[in-house]
């Protein structure tokens, strides 16, 4: 008998994914970038501003903006869009989250 994958979780993905994110590249990016950043080194600080996009007819998108600081010379926020992983790695880390300015 083939054992087929339960397909309803693929959050588990994230781990062997490497998804290069810089500012200049995209406003906002995924779990999958916020992952590979914390593989290579950056540290995520414990405050976490949160925006909800809006959208007409829709239900809304929250974007966290990570800050994220390697080094002593190295910082950059990450604007990430919430999904499953991303909240519930905020919800794990007990980051305290400060609301932003509305957008969209």
């Amino acid at each position: 008998m083939k054992l087929v994958p339960d397909m309803t979780d693929l959050h588990f993905a994230y781990q062997d994914i490497y998804r290069h994110w810089h500012v200049d590249s995209e406003r906002y990016t995924g779990g999958d970038a916020l992952n590979t950043a914390l593989d290579e080194g950056w540290a995520i600080n414990d405050v976490v501003g949160f925006q909800e996009i809006h959208h007409m007819g829709a239900r809304g998108t929250v974007i966290y903006h990570f800050e994220l600081t390697r080094r002593e010379d190295e910082a950059v926020t990450m604007p990430v869009v919430g999904n499953p992983y991303v909240d519930r790695l905020v919800q794990l880390m007990q980051f305290k989250l400060v609301p932003l300015a509305k957008a969209g």
